[in-house]
């Protein structure tokens, strides 16, 4: 079940007016959900107390996220099928040199120098398969919990907690949860909140929810800016790995088959 239908089930049944310990038992809090969704739920189980419009909240955000991350995939897709293809394409051109009857592979046999050249084009696909690989790998958009920790201090608070209160209860939660503390970035917006509702007064939960709002873009802007420099950062490989390779696997066999015809 995905985050957001996990979300949206427990919040409609917070407000059909199920219990909050039946709502938990019924979308459940074991690790068949994502360590996001079990973290906010452990905190709504902490809170004893029903928080439909922060549940609400997180479903629109996760929501949100996930659209702008099958944007991203989408993205990310067109580079990688460009990749595959330029690999296999030296490989294609020998294997249909060989179905037209140019007698590569009789080449093959009888010239060393096309052997050698093989090896070589061989070893650049594969560095440049393994240099293209961990490019796409690093470009590869991931979901991000980056500004769950304020959502769960928002839920918290909502629940009844005055802030203090609401921030304990989630690091207890995210410990347990991520198993490690709250990022360093979030603790210090967190601070930075927290000084200005003593000060003025400003209400926390729209100041916890626009920064974990503001996180979340900030986490998907990088993967976007990621994509966009993969096309540019793939003609690397593809360039001084690839090409020659074409050249030592596809044109070097067929122009000795051709000459040796000759």
């Amino acid at each position: 079940m995905s985050e957001v239908i996990t979300l949206t089930k427990f919040a409609g049944l917070l407000k059909s007016g199920v219990s909050l310990e039946q709502s938990l038992e019924r979308v459940g809090t074991g690790e068949d959900h994502s360590k996001g969704i079990q973290y906010l739920l452990s905190v709504a189980e902490d809170s004893g107390s029903s928080m439909v419009s922060e549940i609400e909240f997180v479903a629109d955000v996760l929501a949100s996220r996930d659209r702008a991350l099958q944007k991203i995939e989408i993205a990310h897709a067109s580079p990688k099928s460009t990749a595959r293809l330029m690999l296999w394409l030296p490989i294609i051109t020998l294997a249909m040199a060989q179905l037209l009857g140019w007698g590569v592979l009789h080449t093959l046999l009888e010239k060393p120098i096309v052997l050698v050249s093989l090896g070589l084009g061989i070893a650049l696909l594969l560095i440049a398969k393994l240099v293209t690989s961990r490019l796409l790998k690093k470009a590869k958009p991931e979901q991000s919990y980056e500004g769950f920790y304020l959502l769960g201090v928002a839920m918290a608070f909502s629940a009844g907690a005055n802030l203090v209160r609401a921030q304990g209860r989630a690091i207890k939660s995210y410990r347990q949860v991520f198993t490690n503390e709250p990022p360093a970035s979030e603790l210090s917006a967190m601070a930075e909140i927290t000084e200005l509702v003593e000060h003025s007064g400003a209400r926390a939960v729209e100041l916890l929810r626009k920064q974990a709002q503001k996180m979340q873009e900030e986490v998907l802007f990088a993967a976007e800016m990621k994509i966009e420099k993969l096309g540019i950062k793939l003609m690397l490989p593809l360039g001084l790995g690839v090409l020659p390779a074409f050249v030592f696997l596809a044109i070097v066999p067929l122009m000795v088959t051709t000459l040796g015809a000759q």
